[in-house]
């Protein structure tokens, strides 16, 4: 993904927050971000372990 392509996704979820926190869906937005880091975490893992001679 393109680095733009996170700043979207990251800018839309701190709006997500921002406009639902008051009605109590806040937290909804802090657990789609928690996959969407720990997919690019395992993304770039999976990246690293491919590109290391050492595996």
């Amino acid at each position: 993904m393109k680095w733009y392509h996170h700043s979207i996704i990251i800018l839309a979820l701190v709006l997500f927050t921002v406009f639902f926190y008051q009605d109590g869906f806040g937290s909804i937005s802090f657990l789609i971000a928690a996959a969407y880091l720990a997919v690019i975490f395992y993304k770039e893992v999976k990246r690293l372990k491919k590109n290391s001679k050492i595996q």
